[in-house]
């Protein structure tokens, strides 16, 4: 459930710097937990913030941008 909406939440973003991952990650999770999804789930905010730290890390290796290397002149 957190890994498939922030997943959808992510390819909306129209740039993917390191700012608007973390906010969209950080305002998805905590939408939820705002709205009581978790309430019946074993889980605690430690394992909630690991579980943020990780999408953050997995969604900015997904939309890295490649290095522009200057082209060699022959």
């Amino acid at each position: 459930m957190m890994a498939d909406a922030v997943e959808a939440r992510a390819r909306s973003l129209v740039t993917y710097t390191e700012e608007n991952i973390n906010n969209c990650v950080e305002d998805m999770i905590n939408s939820q937990i705002a709205d009581g999804q978790f309430k019946e789930a074993p889980i605690s905010f430690r394992d909630v913030e690991t579980v943020k730290a990780i999408f953050k890390e997995k969604i900015m290796n997904m939309y890295h941008t490649r290095i522009i290397y200057p082209e060699i002149k022959k």
